[in-house]
C-alpha cells in the first residue's frame, strides 16, 4: 500500500516512473530489496492510474466536473456532444479564477496551439495579467475542432459563466477564431498575435535575393511607425524599392493592417500584451508532465496542479511586496507616492516625445500613449511634472488595477482541489501514515522513548490481528479506480462516447506542395559546397539562381507542380 500511493502521489505531481523507482529502491536498501522491478511499476502507472478505455476516459473527467461542483457550487464547467452522444468540446472554470475575472479579465490571451492529448483535441485557455504583472489562469477548454461553429459555443460558455465579456482579446491568425469573436463578443477589441506574423517573414520572403534588407526594412515600418499616416507611406515606399506588388501573402497583411500592426492599437488598453506568449507559457507548464498519449483526466488533474501553482506565487508575491518597498532613486514626492501605491514601476526607453499638459488641472497626455495602452505613466509625462514642480500625480493616473494597497476577492477564496482522486482506502492511509510519521518524529532523539514507541506498535498490531480473528473473515470490497459520481448523474456520463480523433489544421508538413522540390535544392546545394567547380569558362548571370535538373521519370511521377516545373524547364 505504501508504494501505490507513492507512486500515485508522484504521478499526479509529474514526477518520472524513473525517479519514483529510485526513490522506493533507496528507501529499502536496493532494488533486490524492492520485489518488483520498474516495468512492473510502469505497467501499474498505465493500467490502474492511467484510462485506457477511450470512453471510461470520457467518464473520469465529467466525474471530475462533478465532484468539483460539489466541493464548490460555484465551480462552473460545460461538455457539448453531438447528436449521437459523442464527446466534442468541453469547458471548466475553477471558483478562484471565477472570482480573478474581475480584476484581471480586462485583457486576455486565447491560443489553441497546443495538442498534447491521445484524443488530438486542441487544448486552450484564457490567460489574463494581474496586479504583478504576471500570467495567470482564467479558464481552460478542450475542443472538438477549430471551426466556427466550435469556437463560438466556447465564447458562449464563456459569456455563461461569466457574465461579461473582456474588454480586448489577443488570438493568432485564425479566420475561424476572427469569425466567432465578430459574433459572439462584438464589443470586444480583437488583435492578432504579431509575433506570429513576423515569425513566417523568413518562410514567405526567405526566397528574394535581398531578403535581409527587406526582413530589417519590414521590421522597421512595423514596429517604428509613429502615426498610421507615416505606417501606409513607409509601408508604399517599403513596397516599391524592393519590388513585391505582386506578393500575396503581403498584400493580404496590408489589408488586415488594423489587426496586427501597433500603431492602430495605440490609445487602447491592452497591458502591455501584443502577443500570445502568456498562452504558451502556460502551455510549457502543461508540457512538463503531459504527453501525446495523456487522455482527458490527465489534462483536467494538470489543471489542479496549475491552479494551486499559480495561486502559491501569487500569494508569496503579496507577500513579499507587503513586507518591503522599491527604493527610490531620488527624494521627490512622486516616487514616494507610486513607491506605496506600484508593485514595481519601469520607466521604459524611448525617444523624444510631444507631451500635452495642462498647469491648473494638472492632466497629462503623451504621444507614446504608454498610460493608455499599459495604464502606466510613461519617463515623458513624469519629466513634465517634475519640470513643473508637481509634487503629486492626479489620482486619475493612479489606476487601482496595478495596486498593492487593493483587497481583492479571490485571494480570499482557496482553488477547488479534487481529494477523491484516489480511493477512500488510499485517502486513509495517507492521513495514518501522516499521523504516525508526526509521532515518531516527537519521540525519535531519546532511545528510550523510541524503544516504548515501538513496543506499543507491536502491543496495538496484536490486538487488531485478534480483533480481525474474532470478527472473522470479511470480503474486502474492489476499490481500483471506481468511478465515484452521483446516482442522478452517473447514468448521464455513462452515455457521453470518447471523441472522434482530430486533423490538425492545414496540410501535413512531409507532404507540403513543393516538399520533392526543397529536398532537391538543398541536397544540390549541399553538394556544391562540398565539391566547389574547379574552373568556369562560361559567363554566368548573378541574378540567376541555379536549380538541379529533375529527371523526367521522377517529374511526371510526381505531377502536378513538379511536373509543370519540369516543363518550364525544358522550355
Amino acid at each position: 500500500m505504501h508504494a501505490k500511493c507513492v507512486i500515485q502521489n508522484n504521478d499526479e505531481a509529474g514526477i518520472r516512473p524513473n525517479k519514483t523507482y529510485l526513490a522506493l529502491t533507496n528507501e529499502v536498501g536496493g532494488s533486490s530489496n524492492l520485489g518488483y522491478s520498474e516495468k512492473d511499476e510502469r505497467n501499474f502507472i498505465t493500467s490502474n492510474l492511467r484510462c485506457a478505455d477511450e470512453n471510461a476516459d470520457v467518464k473520469e473527467m465529467i466525474s471530475y466536473f462533478m465532484r468539483m461542483k460539489d466541493i464548490n457550487p460555484n465551480f462552473f464547467y460545460a461538455v457539448d456532444v453531438d447528436e449521437v452522444n459523442q464527446f466534442k468540446s468541453a469547458l471548466w472554470v475553477d471558483t478562484r479564477c471565477r472570482a480573478s475575472y474581475e480584476y484581471y479579465g480586462d485583457v486576455v490571451s486565447f491560443d489553441t496551439t497546443y495538442r498534447r492529448n491521445k484524443h488530438g483535441l486542441p487544448f486552450a485557455s484564457f490567460v489574463g495579467v494581474n496586479h504583478h504583472g504576471k500570467s495567470t489562469l482564467l479558464r481552460c477548454t478542450l475542443m472538438g475542432n477549430e471551426e466556427i461553429c466550435c469556437f463560438e459555443w466556447v465564447f458562449k460558455q464563456w459569456l455563461r459563466c461569466m457574465g461579461s465579456s473582456p474588454q480586448a482579446i489577443i488570438t493568432g491568425q485564425c479566420k475561424s477564431m476572427f469569425g466567432a469573436i465578430k459574433n459572439v463578443l462584438p464589443d470586444t477589441h480583437h488583435r492578432w498575435c504579431i509575433w506570429y506574423i513576423m515569425k513566417k517573414i523568413p518562410h514567405k520572403l526567405g526566397g528574394y535575393a535581398r531578403y535581409k534588407e527587406i526582413d530589417d526594412r519590414m521590421h522597421g515600418t512595423v514596429w517604428n511607425a509613429r502615426s498610421v499616416k507615416s505606417f501606409k507611406k513607409d509601408w508604399s515606399a517599403f513596397i516599391v524599392e524592393f519590388n513585391l506588388e505582386r506578393n500575396r501573402w503581403l498584400s493580404d497583411l496590408y489589408d488586415e493592417r488594423r489587426m496586427w500592426v501597433p500603431i492602430y492599437f495605440q490609445g487602447k488598453f491592452w497591458v502591455g500584451m501584443r502577443s500570445t506568449q502568456r498562452s504558451e507559457s502556460m502551455h510549457a507548464f502543461y508540457g512538463g508532465y503531459l504527453h501525446f498519449k495523456s487522455g482527458l483526466i490527465q489534462f483536467v488533474h494538470e489543471y489542479d496542479n496549475v491552479l494551486g501553482n499559480k495561486e502559491q506565487k501569487e500569494l508569496e508575491d503579496d507577500a513579499a511586496d507587503a513586507k518591503g518597498v522599491v527604493p527610490c532613486s531620488s527624494s521627490t514626492t512622486i516616487e514616494r507616492q507610486f513607491q506605496q501605491q506600484y508593485i514595481l514601476y519601469r520607466e521604459p526607453r524611448s525617444w523624444n516625445n510631444i507631451v500635452e499638459f495642462d498647469p491648473l488641472t494638472h492632466k497629462i497626455r503623451c504621444e507614446c500613449n504608454m498610460f493608455a495602452s499599459r495604464g502606466i505613466l510613461c519617463c515623458h509625462c513624469l519629466d513634465v511634472y517634475f519640470y513643473y514642480g508637481v509634487d503629486r500625480v492626479p489620482s486619475c493616473y493612479v489606476l487601482p488595477r496595478w495596486s498593492k494597497n487593493v483587497q481583492r476577492k479571490h485571494t480570499f477564496i482557496k482553488s477547488s482541489h479534487d481529494e477523491k482522486r484516489s480511493d477512500e482506502s488510499h485517502n486513509l492511509f495517507r492521513r495514518l501514515c501522516t499521523h504516525f510519521f508526526n509521532v515518531a518524529q516527537e519521540f525519535i532523539t531519546c532511545e528510550e522513548e523510541a524503544a516504548m514507541l515501538n513496543s506499543g506498535l507491536d502491543e496495538l498490531r496484536a490486538k487488531l490481528v485478534d480483533y480481525r480473528v474474532n470478527l472473522g473473515s470479511r470480503s474486502v470490497p474492489n476499490t481500483d479506480n471506481n468511478m465515484v459520481t452521483q446516482s442522478d448523474t452517473a447514468c448521464v456520463a455513462s452515455d457521453i462516447q470518447s471523441p472522434s480523433k482530430v486533423a490538425t489544421k492545414g496540410r501535413p508538413r512531409l507532404k507540403k506542395l513543393g516538399s520533392e522540390l526543397d529536398t532537391s535544392i538543398k541536397r544540390y546545394m549541399r553538394r556544391k559546397k562540398n565539391n566547389p567547380p574547379q574552373e568556369n569558362n562560361g559567363a554566368i548571370n548573378p541574378n540567376i539562381v541555379a536549380v538541379p535538373a529533375l529527371s523526367t521519370n521522377e517529374s511526371h511521377g510526381n505531377g502536378g507542380f513538379l511536373s509543370l516545373l519540369h516543363s518550364f524547364l525544358h522550355s
